[in-house]
């Protein structure tokens, strides 16, 4: 079985500042000693936690999920809109298939969710 940690979300913010991101392949967003790519991805920003080294899973598995909470408050406050971010993991392994055979996919996850509108927190 492989265990795939990640930490990520939205950020829903207006079209003047999706296109100010448009231009930035990547911006960082830094709480304490954890950096955030923030990218335009689609109609919104992409937030996902980044490391340089080769350890991101370690990385994304060690975050407290309070500063995963602050990060998104921060970011709702910041560009004024609804942001919602998650952290979590998915176990792949061999799942049985109908015919008997099996095929490898996420066969368990879990994850925080959090999401906060203007600084307020809203699940």
């Amino acid at each position: 079985m492989d265990y795939e940690y990640s930490v990520i979300g939205s950020v829903f913010c207006d079209a003047e500042t999706l296109s100010a991101y448009s231009a930035i392949s990547n911006s960082l967003f830094t709480y304490k000693d954890y950096s955030f790519a923030l990218r335009k991805f689609g109609d919104r920003l992409s937030v996902s936690l980044c490391d340089e080294s080769d350890n991101g899973q370690e990385y994304c598995k060690k975050i407290p999920e309070a500063y995963v909470a602050e990060v998104c408050k921060q970011l709702s406050e910041k560009f004024a809109c609804t942001v919602s971010m998650r952290k979590g993991y998915e176990v792949y392994g061999n799942a049985n298939v109908f015919n008997g055979g099996s095929d490898y996919e996420v066969i368990e996850e879990k994850w925080y969710d959090v999401e906060f509108d203007n600084g307020v927190q809203k699940r």
